[in-house]
């Protein structure tokens, strides 16, 4: 076995954290966040964020307002985040020991693929994350961004949803960047397709005024076997909430949700988590300009839901909120009104997504130092997240074996889901 050094160690270890962080593309598009406890292999970490409260803002006529029946209350709500992922990569032993200087750690193909592959995941983990986080969906789920509406009407979208218009990202799929050709580079004379460049290619231009990402690294969702449309359980016209019932999350990713009756078929059909949905009737609503929109509200289901005899009870968000700071609906609910979901049953759809950078969080901490082995730990310097390198050897084999870990999750922010917008053409 050859011997490796301190010195030889650390090298590697800075090589492969800087190759890492100079190709993870995602940095830009979310938040991290880094816990100040060690993270276990095998233990999960729980953190609750604190939702400030909010309150109605009242106009009189030559008097104030009578509070004889009271002040507003003051609710603080609070989501969850959680981190319970270990995301790894590993090398042959024999690769691991040529690095002995700083050419030779420049020049390793080896370490080169191990932390790129691992970039590559993670980019693809985070993309995949953040393009079936929201609620809004517009288009029709499957077709190529072809038109410089396509998404200039996410970033309207947003904007009605009280998104701030700074720090936005826009991650659309190549073939959108052939189809948008014509419109961005023939009739556009702003300049709104500008090469920005990094390592690996990423922001390389924006599109409507949005920096954007064209990736392969987009998900796929295939929704659930659910009718198209389906219709909300018979007596559900009370199915609007308040915001004091939904303000505290009892799990990671489930602020501002509730459970809400439907009837989807007539035997065991499914509901998949990401999916969205329209009920008849129920407008969106702007409690900031308290007015309500000239859309429907969009719905987006929280986890996998499987109906009895077609009947099944969903976590979906936004809550159906009818009145005060928070609300979000023109009105509620009619009893048996009509759910439109996207999509046929078993649909396979392509979504693209403009998101602000606050929307989604990324939870790091230190992994443990192992107890046995040897290992180190490197925290990059533009995100804060720390490679692990742990060294170990088989003493009955003589098997050598090199791994680089990383402890990171995604998670969505308290109204998270409302800073980012899915699109598609159609």
């Amino acid at each position: 076995m050859a011997t490796v050094t301190v010195e030889q160690a650390r090298l590697v270890l800075n090589s492969f954290a800087a190759i890492f962080q100079n190709n993870l593309i995602s940095k830009d598009l979310v938040t991290w966040k880094k816990f100040d406890s060690e993270m276990n292999d095998r233990n999960a970490l729980t953190v609750v964020e604190q939702v400030v409260p909010d309150y109605t803002t009242t106009f009189t006529t030559s008097a104030v307002n009578d509070l004889s029946g009271g002040v507003q209350d003051t609710t603080f709500g609070s989501e969850q985040f959680k981190l319970t992922q270990v995301i790894g990569a590993s090398m042959g032993w024999g690769d691991f020991v040529k690095i002995r200087d700083v050419g030779a750690a420049r020049e390793s193909e080896a370490l080169k693929a191990a932390a790129l592959r691992l970039a590559t995941d993670i980019d693809a983990y985070i993309l995949g994350y953040a393009a079936k986080a929201s609620n809004n969906w517009l288009g029709d789920g499957v077709s190529a961004v072809a038109t410089w509406d396509d998404v200039a009407s996410g970033y309207t979208r947003l904007m009605e949803e009280g998104c701030d218009e700074t720090q936005l990202r826009a991650v659309l799929a190549h073939a959108d960047k052939q189809a948008l050709g014509k419109d961005i580079v023939e009739t556009n004379t702003t300049g709104n397709l500008e090469g920005m460049g990094v390592y690996r290619e990423g922001w390389t231009g924006k599109v409507a005024g949005i920096p954007t990402l064209f990736t392969q690294q987009l998900p796929s969702l295939t929704v659930g076997t659910r009718l198209a449309t389906s219709a909300l359980t018979a007596g559900t016209a009370d199915s609007a909430t308040t915001y004091e019932n939904v303000a505290i999350s009892g799990a990671p990713g489930q602020f501002k949700s509730q459970i809400l009756n439907m009837d989807i078929g007539a035997g065991a059909e499914t509901l998949v988590d990401g999916e969205t949905f329209t009920i008849a009737g129920v407008y969106a609503y702007d409690n900031r300009a308290k007015k309500q929109l000239n859309h429907l509200q969009e719905f987006r289901v929280i986890g996998n839901w499987t109906a009895t005899l077609g009947v099944v009870a969903p976590r979906v968000y936004p809550a159906i909120i009818t009145s005060g700071p928070y609300r979000t609906v023109g009105q509620a609910a009619a009893n048996t009104a009509a759910v439109n979901f996207k999509g046929a049953p078993g649909a396979v759809h392509q979504p693209r997504f403009i998101a602000n950078k606050d929307a989604i969080v990324v939870c790091t901490a230190d992994l443990i130092m192992p107890a046995t082995g040897t290992a180190q730990r490197k925290a990059l310097s533009k995100v804060p997240v720390s490679v692990r390198m742990w060294q170990d050897s088989v003493f009955a084999t003589g098997e050598h074996r090199v791994r680089f870990d990383i402890a990171l999750e995604c998670n969505t922010c308290a109204d998270g889901r409302r800073r980012v917008v899915r699109i598609n053409g159609g």
